[in-house]
């Protein structure tokens, strides 16, 4: 952010003065932006001044725009520049938002999908099908574009500040499942030791193919599952008579029919502000069938409203603790599930204020790049929340400083430039450039056929599974 900047509030805007620690917390977030430029090494000044012109731009029509903010200083092809040649280690980029988090809690990870339009990209190579808004192809929640699986800090139930901690594109040959485990392991990996974290996920998860991977390892996560899944419990040694193989299977929990659930190994009964009435309960010991083998998970059926009389349909929910010696109890796993709400408007956020979409770049790996500012831009948010001075449009009430959203934020740090600076040295000039070479030919560039991925019977697969 360019040093300097007067700090007088836009014409219109009522500004409430921060608490006495904007200082204290100023000082965190400067420390943050200079340990991330140290992060990077080729065209690092202009991607930082760039992200910087995305707070200061609130609407932009096009990604040559944010080359108007005060905050870039340099010209509007610098920005294209930015993103193609920008070099910088992700794991440590990644490493440094997972520091940010809080060691006094339990940390709250919600994993989801999130598609970058490029609908009409025909030089893209890595475009694919994949889900998006129901009214972009035919009405059936299909666009062409760029996937990513996005795994982000649900900082508290109800609060839509979810910030990334890591980000990683669905590659035209991956699976979404493939990715969510890869990432789940990832989080495994760089967690700082003695801090508790659990991860919720959506229904694209909950199967054995997401599960099956996560045997035996140090993770805690629940995903979402179908309604009519078909578990089995461990088949009864005493059963064996001594012929044949012994069976691995016993008899089968069906989520659709009562019958077979038997007694709960866990019940909750409480109320909840805003889902009223709950009741919750836990199946331990169940498993999934993969290839002949016995998944072990935990199943949870949620009942919200259930003083209602015709209260709304339960959910169900597949569960596995990687980590024998803490047991989860139903509670604990509800606590995970409620937060992993805040990742659906921070998806909309990054796509409509922070511009997710905006640069209509022809490589993928700009388009990775520019993931990457959205993540740090989202980290600077948070970090800035405790100190901002809010700015207030005259239709817009104060919120409370627990209560900030990040476009309140987004919205008012222009006000707090001076204090925060920037990393950025001074603008070195340059000579002027040779431009196209004489007699060079201009070649169009490549278009490539978007081919829809068949699905195909896995071998080995049986009907059961």
């Amino acid at each position: 952010m360019a040093t300097g900047v007067a700090s007088q509030p836009p014409l219109g805007f009522a500004v409430v003065m921060p608490n006495t620690d904007a200082q204290t917390d100023f000082t965190r977030l400067r420390a943050f932006r200079q340990q991330a430029y140290q992060l990077f090494q080729h065209r690092r000044d202009a991607f930082f001044e760039l992200l910087d012109a995305v707070l200061q731009t609130p609407s932009a029509r096009s990604f040559a725009e944010l080359s108007l903010a005060p905050a870039f200083r340099r010209q509007w092809h610098s920005l294209y520049k930015a993103l193609a040649e920008v070099s910088y280690d992700q794991d440590e980029l990644d490493e440094l938002c997972l520091a940010e988090i809080p060691t006094d809690q339990v940390a709250h990870f919600a994993l989801d999908v999130m598609s970058v339009r490029r609908m009409h990209s025909p030089t893209l190579q890595a475009r694919r099908y994949t889900h998006g808004a129901p009214r972009e192809v035919s009405g059936r929640g299909v666009i062409i574009g760029l996937p990513y699986s996005i795994l982000a800090w649900a900082t508290k139930r109800g609060s839509s500040f979810t910030p990334a901690v890591n980000i990683r594109r669905l590659h035209p040959a991956q699976k979404a499942v493939e990715v969510a485990v890869a990432q789940v392991l990832w989080l495994g990996f760089y967690m700082r030791s003695g801090l508790d974290w659990r991860c919720a996920l959506d229904g694209a998860s909950g199967s054995r193919e997401f599960f099956a991977p996560l045997q035996e390892k140090a993770v805690q996560v629940v995903a979402r599952t179908r309604k009519d899944r078909v578990l089995y419990r461990r088949a009864d040694p005493s059963q064996y008579v001594g012929r044949g193989r012994r069976a691995v299977f016993g008899r089968a929990f069906r989520c659709q029919d009562a019958r077979t659930w038997g007694a709960a190994d866990e019940v909750a009964s409480f109320t909840d502000a805003r889902h009223g009435l709950v009741e919750l309960q836990l199946w331990r010991g169940l498993g999934l069938r993969r290839q002949g083998k016995f998944v072990e998970v935990e199943v949870i059926r949620s009942q919200i409203h259930a003083e209602r009389e015709k209260p709304p349909a339960a959910h169900w929910y597949i569960a596995y603790n990687g980590k024998p010696e803490q047991e989860v109890g139903v509670r604990d796993w509800y606590e995970t599930i409620v937060p992993r709400w805040g990742i659906e408007p921070a998806n909309r956020f990054r796509k409509e204020r922070l511009y997710a979409e905006l640069p209509k770049v022809r490589e993928a790996e700009s388009s990775d790049h520019w993931l990457m500012a959205v993540q740090l831009l989202e980290w600077q948010l948070y970090l800035a929340r405790p100190a901002v001075q809010q700015q207030c449009l005259p239709w817009q009430p104060e919120q409370a400083a627990e209560k900030l959203t990040p476009n309140r934020v987004l919205q008012s740090l222009p006000l707090n430039y001076s204090q925060v600076g920037t990393p950025v040295g001074e603008v070195r000039e340059r000579g002027k450039s040779p431009g196209w070479e004489v007699g060079r030919v201009r070649s169009r560039p490549a278009q490539y056929k978007l081919v829809a991925k068949r699905r195909k019977k896995r071998l080995g697969a049986t009907k059961t599974e």
